[in-house]
C-alpha cells in the first residue's frame, strides 16, 4: 500500500468520527439553548426581558437546523466511509446507533411548526425525544470511539 493509499484511507476514516464528535457538542450546544428557551417561557416579566435578550429561541432554532443536516450527511458519510475502506457495511451496535439517531433527530425537528404555533404538548415531545437522541448519541460516541480505537491499532500495527 502507498503513502497516498494510506493517507486517503485515514482521511475517509477519521473524517466522519470527527465531523461526529462536533455534532455532538452542538447537539449540547443545542440543549443548552432549548433549556434557555424554556427558561425564557417560564421567567417572571423582569427575568424574561433580559433573557430575550438573548434570542435564545432563534439561536435554538438555527443551530438546530445545521445540527440535522450535519447529522444526516454524518450518518450517510458514515456507511460511505464504511462502504470504501471495506466494501461492505457491518451490522452493528453503532450502525443500528447511528439509523435511530438520525431518525430521531428528524422526528424532534418535525415538531418545530407545531411549536412554534404554540402547542405545549409538541414542546414536551420534542424536549422527550431530543433527551432520548442525546442517550443514543451517547452510546452512538463509545461504540464510535472503539471502532477507531480498533482503525488506529490497524493503522499503526498494533493489536
Amino acid at each position: 500500500m502507498n503513502s497516498d493509499s494510506i493517507i486517503f484511507k485515514s482521511l475517509i476514516a477519521f473524517a466522519h468520527p470527527l465531523l461526529m464528535l462536533a455534532t455532538l457538542g452542538g447537539g449540547f450546544y443545542a440543549l443548552y439553548l432549548g433549556l434557555q428557551v424554556r427558561r425564557t417561557r417560564t421567567a417572571d416579566k423582569e427575568e424574561r426581558k433580559e433573557l430575550i435578550k438573548g434570542k435564545y429561541n432563534q439561536k435554538h432554532f438555527q443551530i438546530g437546523s445545521i445540527l440535522l443536516a450535519i447529522w444526516v450527511i454524518g450518518g450517510i458519510g458514515g456507511m460511505a466511509a464504511t462502504y470504501t475502506l471495506f466494501h461492505k457495511l457491518f451490522v452493528s451496535p453503532h450502525l443500528i446507533l447511528g439509523l435511530l439517531s438520525v431518525g430521531v433527530v428528524a422526528i424532534a425537528a418535525a415538531f418545530a411548526p407545531l411549536m412554534q404555533q404554540g402547542q405545549e404538548w409538541a414542546r414536551v415531545a420534542h424536549i422527550t425525544i431530543a433527551t432520548t437522541m442525546i442517550g443514543l448519541v451517547l452510546a452512538q460516541t463509545y461504540t464510535g470511539l472503539q471502532i477507531v480505537q480498533k482503525l488506529l491499532n490497524d493503522l499503526l500495527g498494533t493489536a
